[in-house]
């Protein structure tokens, strides 16, 4: 049977899969990583869910969601916030991301991968590469979680998966990669590859180097 999708404030939700609080959450944080919920701004359900084009309730569940992630904060008797991260924040980030996300996908090059798996992460990192252009941002960050989170999931531990996802998304908040800004979304998207190659070949070593590099844009500059 073909998966159907319904789109909603332009994010697309696949149909059958998944409850409104879940399609709340994907809309909501799609309008974190666009920027298009500034800092110091109040957020407040009844006045987001008419804008999203979701019910009030599935859209409070989904913030104070977010929220207990780090990606909100709540406002007490008026709503919630974006987290306004500085250049500590980012660094905290980081250097979990480099205790945890790299390390894990070491595990994945020691374990190896199936046929079908490889074939797959080979696919996502093509399409990163073919969403990179600055126009496109919404679409590459969403391809590019995509391909990081399809390595972690190989080690299946929903745990790991959901700390993994959570640090990329708090470092990701309203865009702040700055890849398009800084010129080198191309260049990002182009590492995958090798990522890919040595994470086939088992290539250890290698790998660690090409992922430090790679998390480098993560990095407070």
């Amino acid at each position: 049977m073909q998966d159907t999708y319904r789109e909603i404030a332009g994010v697309r939700i696949l149909g059958g899969r998944g409850t409104l609080k879940d399609e709340a959450i994907a809309v909501v944080r799609r309008a974190l990583m666009a920027g298009d919920m500034k800092p110091g701004l109040i957020y407040s359900a009844n006045s987001l869910a008419p804008q999203l084009g979701v019910s009030n309730s599935p859209v409070r569940e989904a913030m104070m969601e977010l929220a207990s992630k780090g990606l909100l904060e709540v406002v007490k008797n008026r709503g919630f916030r974006v987290v306004e991260m500085t250049d500590k924040d980012r660094q905290e980030i980081y250097d979990l991301r480099m205790l945890v996300e790299v390390p894990s996908v070491l595990q994945v090059a020691r374990k190896g991968l199936t046929e079908e798996q490889i074939v797959e992460v080979e696919r996502l990192a093509d399409d990163t590469l073919a969403q990179a252009r600055p126009d496109n941002m919404l679409a590459y960050l969403d391809a590019d979680q995509s391909f990081h989170m399809a390595i972690i999931g190989i080690l299946d531990n929903q745990r790991l998966t959901a700390i993994v996802e959570n640090l990329r998304d708090q470092s990701r908040v309203r865009g702040s990669y700055q890849l398009a800004e800084r010129g080198v979304l191309r260049e990002s998207a182009e590492e995958h590859l090798p990522i890919v190659r040595a994470l086939v070949a088992g290539d250890i070593e290698l790998l660690e180097k090409l992922l430090i590099d790679h998390l480098d844009y993560a990095r407070p500059h």
